[in-house]
């Protein structure tokens, strides 16, 4: 009899276990690989309504994997745009991880060279049939504001750009018709003096 205590004592976890069944469960739990990790921990992405106890509960009673302490944290998503031809924005769900600290260490298989069995070839077309097509969608409801540079210019433009030419070349010479004060005459004929007396000493040095 205490044989059989000890026995079933070992074959139970170092915690409590919960009490909650769940017999056709809804949920997925993906096993995240994390490089960096140690291996006697191990990163999963569970549902938003998921607690650490679920996670441990879950581990044990379909992998018989025991684990001693669980961390969680809630990744925001950033702001996303329902489609390209619309201008109402959206923040998706919040992303749920766990890292839990396991009993017994676990190790990662390495990475397949061949990919044939898993027909990568196929999937690969797959995708990039669906990247073309987003792409075509996107560049098809795209708002596309042309340059102002591009435009045709106006006959108003034009005979601004004509004016400013002449202008430019001297062939005319601007004036907007406003009488100025007669102190002004006096400014400018003293500029003008000045500039004389410059073109003057120049012309005498050496």
């Amino acid at each position: 009899m205490a044989e059989a205590a000890k026995a079933a004592a070992r074959q139970l976890p170092g915690f409590r276990l919960g009490q909650k069944q769940v017999f056709l469960p809804n949920h997925v739990i993906t096993f995240l690989r994390k490089e960096h990790l140690p291996p006697n921990e191990a990163c999963f992405q569970v549902p938003i309504r998921f607690t650490k106890f679920d996670l441990r509960d879950y581990l044990w009673n379909l992998y018989n994997v025991e684990v001693t302490k669980v961390r969680s944290f809630v990744k925001q998503q950033p702001l996303t745009q329902k489609n390209s031809h619309s201008r109402s924005w959206y923040r998706p769900q919040p992303l749920k991880i766990m890292t839990v600290e396991l009993a017994k260490p676990f190790q990662w298989p390495e990475l397949p060279s061949d990919l044939e069995p898993w027909n990568h070839e196929l999937w690969k077309m797959r995708e990039d049939m669906m990247e073309k097509r987003n792409e075509e969608q996107i560049n098809q409801h795209k708002f596309q504001i042309p340059m102002k540079s591009k435009e045709p210019l106006s006959k108003e433009r034009k005979e601004l750009a004509n004016l400013a030419k002449k202008m430019a070349s001297g062939e005319i010479k601007w004036s907007n018709d406003v009488v100025l004060d007669p102190k002004w005459d006096a400014l400018l004929a003293k500029e003008k003096l000045v500039e004389a007396k410059e073109v003057k000493k120049n012309d005498v040095q050496p």
